[in-house]
């Protein structure tokens, strides 16, 4: 049989994880291999340029062993190597949504040096935020924080990864991220909000920011 034709009618690897931000995705196939497609005008794709790829298309080059983990913000990407417990990140780098330490965009995955060594149980972005959750159950964020959505006690932006401060003696085990605001499940099984909340969306009773994560007490 013709090569080519053989190879069109091979199964495709299978796919392990899948994310989408707002206007592109990333999947991890079997034998740690990433494919983005969508748009990549912010070199959210991880391809070293700004095309957009229409089709799932492999990233080149990057060979980071034992991803676990691939997780999209609005216009940029993240995957984690347990082998390595190493954070990559690429993409639009406004705000310092990439953790790098600053606020360029970067086109190619690219290691976030703050966090190496650590090993990772959890990722999450937002639109222009992200946060990670330790194996020890710590909470590290950093991105943008115009509404507090970083739960640091400010509203200035982060451009490297710092801990949530306010969670200590306090074990987290996972998170979630909206646009602008974030939610934590404590090993308790307690719930904490905080970020954006002019539309209840923090859960705790009103509409008003919350600059540190804060327990959400009632259920209706």
């Amino acid at each position: 049989m013709d090569a080519a034709i053989s190879a069109a009618h091979e199964a495709p690897p299978a796919v392990v994880l899948v994310s989408a931000g707002a206007s592109h995705s990333v999947a991890l196939l079997a034998g740690n291999v990433l494919c983005t497609w969508g748009r990549g005008e912010d070199g959210q794709l991880g391809h070293g340029d700004a095309e957009d790829r229409l089709v799932p298309t492999v990233i080149s080059g990057f060979d980071a062993p034992g991803i676990t983990s691939v997780i999209c913000g609005a216009d940029h990407t993240t995957a984690y190597s347990e082998d390595e417990h190493q954070v990559y990140s690429w993409g639009w780098g406004d705000f310092g949504r990439l953790g790098h330490g600053n606020s360029t965009d970067v086109f190619t995955p690219q290691p976030v040096k703050a966090l190496q060594g650590i090993k990772i149980k959890q990722l999450a972005c937002g639109d222009s935020h992200c946060l990670a959750v330790t194996m020890a159950g710590e909470v590290l964020s950093w991105g943008r924080n115009q509404n507090g959505q970083l739960g640091l006690g400010t509203t200035e932006d982060s451009l490297l990864p710092q801990t949530i401060q306010a969670f200590e003696g306090i074990s987290v085990n996972m998170i979630a991220a909206g646009a602008e605001h974030t939610a934590a499940v404590t090993e308790d099984g307690e719930i904490y909000g905080w970020g954006w909340g002019r539309y209840g969306n923090l859960g705790l009773g009103d509409r008003n920011d919350r600059f540190v994560p804060e327990k959400v007490s009632s259920v209706e």
